[in-house]
């Protein structure tokens, strides 16, 4: 099969040892720019201008617990979320392998006149690889068709721009491939129940990656952490103002870069299936499977292996 460059890569999960602020400084510079104005204001009103009913005797010691609590516990469902589409997208590696291995050893080669070509078996492999990458782009919002031009017949790509959920469709083709063979007699019941287990896995995968996609986490999650750090961060140099004066704005605008920062990271971690870096890597995954059933099928000419660059999976 000739192999056609594929479109660029946008999409990764960030695997260096250190993160840049830079990547995280366009999320978070505007509410603290506010904040610090806010804590020059507070604490000139209180220091020069001697506003002394300004400083509050606020109990930020208490209130940060809690709060540290909260965002915790957010932080770590939204890890969770992110933990499970990387199982998700594990346990989808080793079930294509499987899918391979069984169709190319369990299925028998054709004897005399069959219903079937000698080589479904193979297009059983390649309908695969076109699911892993159509499954990618569908988790993606993503036009799957100028990959699966590169991957299926033509025929086929034609029938499946009507679909609206491609990798199920691609399911629903390699069931119906299993059918034939089933039909022509190469394979037998036992055997044929165990290729369609596989499919169900698959379907499994599909399933729980799309109800990662389509249940964001409960809105509560979203908006009383954001707003709850707001008023923290506000409370902060009132509280503190009494106590470090001028250098107010210091401290409070660096506990303020913390908690805003935690609150950051919870969002990012929440969608792993969305356009941003803290995604999980589907286009490296999609890689290694094609790459593993290519030479399972025993081909030279293989894809070129996604690797990390400037710190980045794709």
């Amino acid at each position: 099969m000739v192999r056609v460059a594929r479109a660029p890569y946008f999409f990764a999960m960030i695997v260096r040892d250190e993160l840049s602020l830079r990547r995280v400084w366009p999320q978070v510079w505007k509410r603290l720019a506010f904040l610090l104005a806010f804590d020059l204001a507070v604490a000139i009103s209180y220091s020069l201008f001697d506003l002394e009913w300004i400083g509050q005797p606020i109990p930020l010691a208490m209130v940060g617990a809690a709060l540290s609590l909260f965002l915790a516990f957010r932080n770590n469902s939204a890890y969770d979320r992110w933990w499970e589409a990387r199982t998700l997208w594990g346990a989808l590696v080793n079930t294509s392998r499987t899918l391979a291995r069984q169709a190319l050893t369990l299925v028998d080669d054709p004897k005399g006149n069959t219903t079937t070509g000698a080589q479904c078996h193979v297009a059983l492999v390649e309908l695969q690889i076109a699911y892993v990458h159509a499954l990618r782009c569908h988790l993606r919002k993503q036009n799957p068709f100028p990959e699966l031009q590169t991957l299926l017949p033509r025929e086929v790509v034609e029938k499946l721009r009507v679909e609206k959920n491609v990798p199920a469709a691609l399911l629903l083709s390699m069931g119906k491939v299993l059918k034939k063979l089933f039909q022509a007699g190469r394979l037998d019941s036992i055997r044929l129940t165990q290729l369609d287990s596989t499919l169900v896995d698959l379907c499994n995968v599909q399933g729980g990656c799309e109800r990662i996609k389509n249940t964001p986490l409960p809105r509560q999650y979203e908006v009383f952490p954001r707003m709850l750090v707001a008023m923290y961060c506000v409370m902060l140099p009132i509280g503190l103002v009494g106590t470090l004066g001028l250098i107010t704005p210091i401290a409070s605008t660096l506990v303020s870069f913390i908690f805003i920062l935690l609150e950051t990271i919870g969002r990012d971690l929440e969608a792993p299936f969305e356009n941003a870096v803290h995604d999980t890597p589907l286009t490296s995954l999609s890689n290694t499977i094609e790459l593993n059933l290519r030479q399972h099928l025993g081909e030279q000419e293989l894809p070129t292996e996604v690797r990390a660059v400037h710190g980045f999976v794709y």
